[in-house]
């Protein structure tokens, strides 16, 4: 069932420039793609670990083909570590033909509106009713819990944000009082849910001892 929209922005790439290398392209991926990941939409401030320039058409496929796609702007995507190495090498479709990028196992989140393809349900999990769109879940494992927590760690920390700003605004001491109540303990449930959504990314012990605490 769908809960909510699976992103908030649209992606339209600016560059006009042309580089040697595809690492020199960083500071327009990360404007264009607003900072996220093109797959998964995970913001980077979430994470530690550097994002990735990813390419689409994967290098492998097109290596000694097609080798302007190794620089080609419109092959290249900001993904974060985790897509990046799910999606690997996966390819399908006719890499002699350079009339198109086209990847046909994926579709292309700028080309794409992924909000037609995908949605949050109720438990904050990327879902689809698309037959492709639920193929990508599987190829990308999106269905990681990962994936959830950073979604309700985001919307957690909007809510806090609202609560302070409504506190700092209102006139009424009761009622300033009840936001500053409500504020803190919103931002207590970030920072636990934070601490649980660093030790399911880096898949350690404190994530199973956090899920035998969220069962109880």
């Amino acid at each position: 069932m769908k809960y909510a929209e699976f992103r908030e922005h649209d992606i339209h790439r600016t560059c006009t420039e042309q580089y040697d290398a595809p690492q020199k392209y960083k500071q327009y991926l990360r404007r264009d793609f607003h900072g996220r990941c093109c797959y998964c939409n995970m913001p980077e401030e979430l994470v530690t670990v550097p994002y990735h320039v990813e390419h689409f058409v994967p290098e492998k496929v097109f290596k000694g083909i097609r080798d302007d796609l190794r620089t080609d702007y419109n092959n290249l995507m900001w993904s974060c570590p985790k897509c990046n190495l799910s999606k690997g090498d996966k390819y399908k479709g006719d890499i002699r033909d350079d009339s198109k990028i086209e990847n046909e196992l994926f579709y292309n989140p700028v080309e794409t509106d992924f909000n037609r393809i995908f949605y949050r349900n109720e438990l904050g999990g990327i879902d689809s009713d698309d037959r492709k769109g639920r193929e990508m879940i599987n190829l990308l494992k999106l269905y990681r819990p990962v994936h959830n927590l950073a979604w309700l760690l985001e919307r957690l920390e909007k809510l806090c944000n609202q609560l302070e700003e409504r506190q700092r605004v209102e006139k009424d001491l009761e009622k300033r009082q009840l936001l500053e109540s409500a504020a803190g303990k919103v931002a207590r449930k970030c920072v636990e849910i934070e601490k649980l959504f660093r030790a399911v990314y880096r898949g350690t012990k404190v994530f199973q001892e956090g899920q035998k605490d969220m069962t109880v």
